[in-house]
């Protein structure tokens, strides 16, 4: 698993590349966390290198998308390629996060206040 880290107008760009599984996500929920920490304001996983992602991959792209809602961040998908698009449709994904066929298209989304932050009942850690 490679991540490269860019940014671009108040928008953190993650694009990622290899495999997202077991082995990575405590990298990953670290990265995340630290944004979170940073109280990143937009934030873009671009996954159109990711060839593969386990259950505990998807698990911290939506503990990451809760989590940036308590304060008030936005959070997208993009470049879901033909790999990943089976295992997101059947998990159905497009119904909890904001997908975008390219990071261009989520930024603009973004910009165009279309991307809402997700608001639970309470905190995760309370």
């Amino acid at each position: 698993m490679r991540l490269k880290e860019s940014h671009e107008n108040g928008v953190v760009i993650f694009a990622l590349s290899g495999a997202i599984d077991l082995h990575y996500t405590a990298t990953l929920r670290s990265l995340f966390q630290s944004k979170l920490n940073e109280r990143c304001p937009a934030l873009i996983v671009d996954l159109s290198a990711v060839d593969f992602i386990d259950s505990t991959g998807l698990a911290t792209l939506i503990e990451y998308h809760r989590d940036a809602g308590w304060h008030g961040g936005v959070f997208s998908l993009a470049g879901i390629n033909p790999n990943l698009k089976a295992i997101f449709d059947v998990v159905q994904f497009d119904k909890v996060l904001a997908i975008f066929p390219t990071v261009s298209e989520a930024k603009a989304a973004i910009k165009r206040g279309q991307v809402p932050p997700y608001i639970a009942d309470e905190p995760a850690n309370s």
